[in-house]
Formats: C-alpha cells, structure tokens, sequence
C-alpha cells in the first residue's frame, strides 16, 4: 500500500533587529497561504480595474452629457445667427428703402427749393395784356411830353427819392395796347403802398432773395401792406384811364433793368 505523501507546510519567519542590542530582536512567526494571497490580490486588481472601468464609463458619460449641451448651445447659437442673418437681411432692405427715399425726399426738396427760388424770381411780365414799351432812355432834356408818359416834361426828370430814375434808377415804362391788369411778377410780401407823384399810386413787393418790385400806376390797389402774394396776383386793375405802368427792380437795395430780368423768363 502506497503511502501517503504528506504536505509540507511552508512557515515563514520575519526578524526585527536593533542596532543598539541584539537582545532587543524581536521575531515574528507568520504564515501565509500563497493561493490566499494570490486571489486576494488577483480580486483587488479585478475591483481596481472595475472601478477605474466604472470611472471611465462614468467620464464618458459625462463628456457626452457635455458634448450634447455643447452641441445644444453650438444649434441654439446657429439659430440666432441664422435670425440675425434675416433681421439683417430685413434691415438691409429696410435701410435701402430710406435711403431711396431720402434721395427722394431731397430730390423732392431740391426741386421744391428750386421752383420757390424761381416763383420769387420777378421775371414774369407784370401785365395780363399786351403793351409797347416806353423807352424813356433814349429822350433829351428838350423833349416834351413823351407819348402817354403823363405828360411829365422829361424822362430823365423822374425822380424816385431824388434820383434819377433812367441815369441813376431805371425804369419800364409800359402802355398797355389791350385792357390788362397789373399783376406781380414773382411771389413776395407786400412791403409798402405808397403815394405816387406822377402815376398816383406806387405798390413795393419783398420777394425774400434781395429783389424787390415797384409797381406805380393809376388805380387803387387790390392788396395790402403785409399781404403775401404769388406770381400773377392782380395788384392794380387796368381801364381806359388807367393804361400806363412804371416798373422797376432793386436788387440789395440798388436798381437794375427790369428788361433784362424780365427778359431770364424768355
């Protein structure tokens, strides 16, 4: 009969010694079960690895939970942007359309601006009718009682303030050939009404650019001081006694030729 093999028991032996006495060594007596051990420390790495596992799992998990915020942020952002884009858009087009219509506006002032400038330029003619010019330039000191002129002695003896009205201060002298009226030639305020010594009644109109109209005929107004008027606004009613008006132009306070201003109106 085969005997038994017996085991032998491993036993291990661990010495604390000190320097200063060998009395005070001390030995302990431990034994360890190398399969015990082993497994132990095989379970420990098998926990540790879970654990870091469970740990990487769980970071994952949270980069994802980050990422997808992210993600959320990243698409609620491109939504913005793609509203900002359209408000842009809108008020791209919006700003086209005030811009054109700023250019309108102006052009519209603009124009207004010059059409004002123009109806109070007195270049209209200052009758309703036809008329012969008076030229009282052309006439000497010796001549008498020029034709229709209110038999006054001499044409440079009309005196405004004065002055001469054909050497210092000229004058139009118009004979209407038709029953007409006397009208403005611009638009303008009525700035005075004033007694006249040789056509009975003088009308003066501020047009507001430094030209001022003087209308002398012989009939009663139809306007009045202060009174603000436009082109072709009746200021004397013409009639069979009453065919003559003398006109005249001041620009900044000095007479010019009312025929030639007249004459800008073609």
């Amino acid at each position: 009969m085969a005997r038994k093999k017996r085991r032998i028991k491993k036993h291990y032996t661990i010495a604390v010694t000190s320097d200063y006495s060998v009395k005070k060594t001390k030995y302990y007596r431990s034994r360890f079960n190398i399969f015990r051990v082993s497994l132990f420390t095989t379970i420990l790495v098998v926990l540790i690895g879970i654990g870091l596992t469970a740990f990487e799992f769980y970071e994952l998990n949270q980069m994802d939970s980050r990422l997808k915020v992210l993600k959320d942020i990243i698409s609620e952002q491109d939504s913005i942007i793609d509203e900002l884009g359209i408000k842009k858009a809108e008020l791209t087009s919006q700003n086209q359309i005030l811009n054109n219509t700023l250019a309108m506006a102006i052009a519209e002032k603009e124009k207004k601006e010059e059409e004002d400038a123009k109806n109070h330029l007195p270049s209209g003619f200052p009758l309703t009718g036809s008329a012969n010019i008076v030229d009282i330039s052309v006439l000497d000191e010796e001549a008498e009682e020029p034709a229709g002129y209110f038999n006054y002695d001499v044409g440079d003896r009309y005196t405004t303030d004065g002055s001469k009205a054909v050497e210092e201060n000229p004058i139009a002298v118009f004979e209407m050939s038709s029953v007409s009226d006397v009208v403005a030639t611009a638009d303008g305020s009525v700035i005075a009404i004033k007694e006249d010594e040789l056509f009975n009644r003088c009308i003066m109109i501020d047009h507001g650019n430094g030209y001022v109209t003087i209308y002398r005929n012989n009939s009663e107004p139809k306007v009045n001081i202060g009174d603000n008027v436009v082109r072709g606004a009746i200021l004397f009613v013409g009639g069979d006694e009453n065919i003559y008006l003398g006109y005249q132009i001041t620009y900044n306070d000095e007479y010019v030729d009312p025929m030639q201003v007249i004459a800008i109106d073609g």
